[in-house]
């Protein structure tokens, strides 16, 4: 009871964060766009198109990642598995679930002591427009984390995605 409401509650975490990745995407082309349009039609650059863009990207893959690995769309190969028996993919589906939730989570456990150094050395990016570095590398955290979060899940599946098009279960 109280696990699926926990998963529900991932669920709409990631997907309210995959909507902020896709609003990332907007503000991308916008950038872009708008910079494209100051420096050649108006020759008046600006300072800080790069930046938005250069932020965007990594906050929006990172917001993006838990979806992706919710829907299976992470990047696998499977040739092995397409050929193994089934009694051997129903092990190993599940195993590689484990182990690659493991992954993530150590990378995210990495990500995160460099997030506390940063916090802790006040560590700042500087630009045109000097921010704390956390604000962009904390996103890293959370996209490893919860797809770590997604592949332990899977692996209650026995290692499958869940329907792309149905609702996430588990």
């Amino acid at each position: 009871m109280i696990a699926g409401r926990l998963c529900r509650a991932h669920d709409a975490v990631t997907d309210a964060g995959f909507f902020l990745a896709r609003l990332c995407l907007v503000g991308i082309v916008a950038a872009y766009t708008y910079e494209t349009v100051a420096r050649y039609f108006f020759a008046a650059p600006t300072s800080w198109s790069n930046e938005v863009v250069s932020y965007a990207l990594c906050i929006g893959t990172f917001l993006a990642m838990p979806e992706l690995t919710r829907r299976g769309g992470h990047i696998t190969i499977s040739f092995a598995l397409e050929m193994a028996p089934a009694r051997i993919v129903r092990v190993a589906l599940p195993a590689l679930a484990v182990a690659s939730g493991a992954v993530c989570l150590f990378v995210a456990w990495l990500s995160l002591q460099e997030n506390i150094r940063q916090v802790v050395n006040e560590v700042m990016l500087v630009r045109v427009q000097p921010v704390p570095k956390v604000w962009i590398s904390s996103w890293i955290t959370y996209g490893f984390l919860s797809s770590a979060l997604y592949f332990f899940r899977a692996a209650g599946r026995n290692g499958e995605a869940p329907d792309p098009q149905g609702a996430p279960v588990g």
